[in-house]
């Protein structure tokens, strides 16, 4: 990607993420979006906007990372089987925060199943599940932190 096409994603990141600098009920952005900006996710989900189709390529986790992980919950959802996230792990090779054997980080499911939460993709039980005490490392709750608790921070 060239230099130019990465400083008008950050323009349009910037622009985005500032409508929220006071609170992300003032923003015009629904949650998910702006923390798919803040996150640099690729917003599967967000169909009806445009402002990140032109960007597809600058995301840190693209659009085709995104729907991969999206289609394996729906297909675990539709399943009816319980999934908790050392589950999903184990199923991704993940090792915890150190090693990975497949293509998956911890970091990258926990940021997507955030934006999957905040959207509303699935049930309440699926994520309660997921992110069950002792079946899910500590920074794993955080997919279940209410949006009115959720801030944007410059650096």
């Amino acid at each position: 990607m060239d230099a130019t096409a990465q400083a008008l994603y950050q323009q349009m990141r910037l622009t985005i993420l500032l409508t929220a600098q006071d609170g992300i009920e003032g923003s015009p952005f629904t949650p998910e979006y702006l923390l798919a900006w803040d996150e640099e996710i690729y917003p599967i989900l967000n169909d009806g906007p445009e402002w990140h189709k032109p960007h597809a390529d600058c995301f840190k986790i693209s659009k085709e990372r995104a729907e991969e992980m999206f289609d394996y919950l729906v297909q675990h959802f539709d399943s009816g089987d319980e999934l908790t996230f050392y589950g999903l792990e184990d199923k991704l090779g993940i090792k915890g925060t150190a090693y990975s054997t497949g293509g998956w980080e911890r970091y990258e499911v926990i940021k997507l199943c955030r934006y999957f939460y905040l959207y509303g993709s699935f049930n309440e039980k699926f994520w309660q599940t997921l992110t069950r005490n002792g079946e899910c490392p500590s920074e794993a709750h955080s997919i279940r932190v209410q949006p009115e608790k959720m801030h944007i921070y410059f650096c």
